[in-house]
């Protein structure tokens, strides 16, 4: 037999050919039989980096059957939900105590003899006497529909109508006997048959067991050039159209009037609640930040010394609030050019209406808008 070598009958086959650092390991290891620290480092940090391989591997697995777990359980959740049927839960149409309560419109400020044009306000309001006429009256049809809202949720069966002064502009400015579209008397007279109008309104369409009006003089109505105190009442035109309603009403099985000397009124509603009403012209008011608040809250403050109230209820600075502890009413004249020269907010011509609940005291404060017309938008 030949001692040729025998060729592989695949040409692709290669030799393997070692690498200088291959060479030196392997001759190293046939002298000594160890292997060169280098190469034990650099196995070292191969197989370290294995294992952190293996182990973040192993932390991915476990996060993969993690998630599996909770799927499987959210599917066999869903698939046991599917079969529940929910339960009949039925609600009363009313539920606990029926509520009671006293509903309370407020009047005050709708000098009805004023001439406001247009132009003086920059077409924000106009008011004259028919348009006075107009506003008074929707007042009285919104205290209608506001209590029959009312009592879907509380029972009313008493209305206090407040009559807070400055119905009348009077003459107590120079430039109000000058622009005026009537003196004091004829306008007393214009708003006394209003006044009677809306009660009579009020009597045969409100539903109200008792109407009980509550009255204080405004500083418009005086017939005095300044203010006077101890006789203010005497010398009122309206305290004096108000005890003409009073006489006119004397015999009537629903309306009734209270009529004070004094600059304050109370009222106690259920016994308990004590409203105290004025025109609110006492409360004095520069201007300031706060607004009309921080005087008010020192004003009740003093007036509590004597007698405590629950709320306070006056007019006069045309501006609707509800105060917590006060409610402050806004007018039927609205915007006009004394406003505008004193950087006096604008306001919609609107007056206060609310509830005093039997159990809860004042709740559901109102506006009553008593002019549809945007001035606003110019329409």
């Amino acid at each position: 037999m030949s001692s040729k070598a025998v060729k592989p009958k695949n040409n692709s086959a290669r030799r393997y050919t070692l690498s200088e650092e291959e060479a030196k390991l392997l001759l190293h290891f046939r002298e000594t039989g160890t292997i060169l620290p280098q190469f034990l480092l650099k196995s070292d940090i191969n197989a370290a980096k294995i294992r952190n391989k293996a182990k973040e591997l192993n932390m991915k697995y476990k996060e993969a059957v993690n998630e599996l777990t909770n799927a499987s359980q959210r599917i066999d959740l869903l698939c046991e939900l599917k079969d529940v049927k929910p339960g009949e839960i039925k609600i009363a149409p009313k539920g606990g105590v029926e509520s009671e309560s006293v509903a309370v419109a407020v009047a005050s400020d709708w000098h009805v003899e004023e001439r406001v044009d247009a132009e003086t306000v920059n077409h924000l309001n106009e008011f004259n006497p028919d348009i006075a006429k107009r506003r008074i009256r929707r007042f009285f049809q919104k205290i209608v529909f506001l209590t029959e809202l009312s009592r879907g949720g509380t029972k009313i069966e008493t209305l206090i109508l407040a009559l807070l002064g400055d119905l009348i502009s009077g003459f107590i400015h120079e430039e109000g006997m000058e622009s005026n579209y009537m003196a004091p008397l004829p306008a007393i007279r214009l708003l006394q048959g209003e006044l009677i109008a809306g009660i009579n309104f009020l009597k045969e369409y409100g539903g109200f067991e008792r109407i009980y009006i509550p009255c204080s003089f405004g500083n418009h109505g005086r017939t005095t050039k300044k203010t006077r105190y101890g006789t203010a009442a005497d010398n009122s035109y309206e305290q004096h159209m108000y005890f003409t309603l009073k006489n006119l009403y004397e015999n009537d099985p629903v309306v009734e009037f209270k009529i004070d000397s004094s600059y304050l009124t109370y009222v106690t509603v259920f016994d308990k609640y004590v409203l105290r009403f004025h025109h609110g012209d006492s409360i004095r008011y520069a201007g300031g930040i706060g607004g009309i608040t921080i005087p008010v809250n020192k004003a009740i403050a003093q007036w509590n010394k004597s007698r405590t109230a629950y709320l306070d209820v006056f007019g006069h600075y045309h501006q609707m609030l509800d105060g917590g502890k006060f409610i402050s009413n806004g007018s039927i004249i609205g915007f006009n050019a004394y406003a505008l020269g004193i950087k006096a907010s604008y306001e919609e011509p609107k007056q206060a209406f609310f509830l005093v609940d039997k159990n809860r005291g004042k709740t559901a404060v109102h506006p009553i808008f008593v002019e549809i017309k945007n001035f606003l938008e110019g329409e």
